[in-house]
C-alpha cells in the first residue's frame, strides 16, 4: 500500500504557475479594451452634452456663444486681450446644469484676475476625457490680466478642458496675405481686425449661416492632453512655465479664451497627429469631434485632412464623406 502523497512536487506547482500567469496574459488586454471601451463611451457622452449646451444656448440666444464673454473691457479688444476673457464654455455652463459654476464667475473682471482664481479652477468634469494622459492636472503660469499691457505676471492656474472648437481652416497661401484672410471659417464667427492688432467687428454667429447642412458641420473636437504637448511618436513635452515656447496652454482652460489663430485648423494635419494644431485624442484609432446637429462622430487616424477641412467650414459646399 503506498503512501498518501500530502502536497504538491515543485513541477506540478510551477505548471500551475504557468497556467495562471498565461491566463492573466490573455485576460489583461482584454480587461484593459473593456476599460478602454467605457472610457470612450463617456467621452462620447460629453462630447455630446457640450454639442447639445451650444444647441440649447444658440435656441434660447438666436446665436451661439461668443469665443470672448466678458463686459471687463471698455475699448476695442486687441489681440494681448483675446487671452483674458471668458471662454465659450463659461458661456454654456447653465446649459450644462453648471449655474453655480456660472454665478461663481465675475464676468465684469478679466477671467485671469485673481479674484477670479477660485472659480478658474473648479473642475468640470463634463469637459474632461477620462481617457486623457497629461502631466499637468491644472494649467500652471496663467498670464494675469494687466490691462493688455505687457509686462505681466504669469503666476495663476486654472482647470484644464480636452475639449476645444475649431474657429475655420487655415489654407495655405503661396503670397503674404492679411490676418486670416488664408482661413475658410466655421460657425462660430469670426473678427475683422483693424491697424495695430485691434478687432473692428466680430460676425455674429447663427446656425442659419451653416449651409454645408448641421451634421456636416464641426462644432468642438478633442484636443486631449493639453497644456502639455503631444505628438505621435514623439515624447510627450510637459508644460513647464516659463521656458516654454510651444503651443498656447492658455487654450487648455476651460474658463480661459485665447488668441483666435490658436483654434484654428492647419488644413494638411491628420487625426491624432498632434494636439497643438489639429484634433487629438488617447483613444486607439481615432478622435472625437461634435457636429452642429449635436451628434458626436469618431474621427479615425485615416480620415483625410482634406475632409476634415470640409467638415470645420460652413459653407464651403464641399461634400465630403468620412467615419
Amino acid at each position: 500500500m503506498q503512501p498518501t502523497r500530502a502536497g504538491w512536487t515543485l513541477i506540478e506547482l510551477l505548471v500551475v504557475v504557468a497556467i495562471i500567469g498565461l491566463l492573466v496574459g490573455l485576460l489583461l488586454p482584454a480587461v484593459q479594451s473593456s476599460r478602454e471601451a467605457a472610457r470612450r463611451a463617456t467621452c462620447q457622452n460629453r462630447m455630446r452634452q457640450v454639442a447639445l449646451g451650444v444647441l440649447s444656448f444658440e435656441s434660447a440666444n438666436q446665436r451661439l456663444p461668443a469665443i470672448y464673454n466678458g463686459t471687463f473691457l471698455a475699448r476695442p479688444r486687441s489681440i494681448l486681450d483675446e487671452f483674458h476673457f471668458h471662454s465659450w464654455r463659461t458661456a454654456i455652463l447653465p446649459q450644462l446644469e453648471q449655474s453655480a459654476a456660472f454665478a461663481s464667475l465675475n464676468q465684469s473682471l478679466a477671467a485671469t484676475t485673481p479674484a477670479n482664481q477660485t472659480a478658474v479652477n473648479a473642475g468640470i468634469g463634463v469637459f474632461v476625457c477620462p481617457s486623457t494622459s497629461n502631466y499637468n492636472p491644472t494649467v500652471p503660469g496663467v498670464a494675469v490680466w494687466n490691462d493688455g499691457q505687457i509686462p505681466v505676471k504669469y503666476d495663476q492656474t486654472a482647470a484644464r478642458s480636452d475639449y476645444e472648437l475649431i474657429a475655420g481652416v487655415r489654407i495655405p497661401s503661396p503670397v503674404a496675405s492679411p490676418v486670416l484672410s488664408d482661413v475658410r471659417f466655421g460657425p462660430w464667427g469670426e473678427p475683422t481686425y483693424g491697424a495695430g492688432g485691434s478687432v473692428l467687428r466680430d460676425r455674429r454667429a447663427r446656425l442659419a449661416d451653416i449651409t454645408d447642412g448641421l451634421s456636416n458641420t464641426l462644432l468642438a473636437g478633442e484636443r486631449a492632453g493639453r497644456p502639455d504637448q503631444y505628438a505621435r511618436g514623439r515624447p510627450p513635452q510637459r508644460f513647464d512655465p516659463p521656458n516654454w515656447r510651444g503651443m498656447d496652454h492658455h487654450q487648455a482652460a476651460w474658463a480661459l479664451s485665447t488668441h483666435l489663430p490658436w483654434i484654428i485648423y492647419n488644413n494638411n494635419t491628420p487625426v491624432n497627429e498632434t494636439n497643438a494644431t489639429g484634433l487629438y485624442s488617447f483613444h486607439p484609432g481615432g478622435a472625437h469631434a461634435a457636429m452642429a446637429d449635436g451628434s458626436v462622430r469618431f474621427a479615425r487616424d485615416s480620415t483625410s485632412p482634406a475632409v476634415l477641412g470640409a467638415w470645420i467650414t460652413r459653407a464651403g459646399g464641399e461634400v465630403a464623406q468620412g467615419d
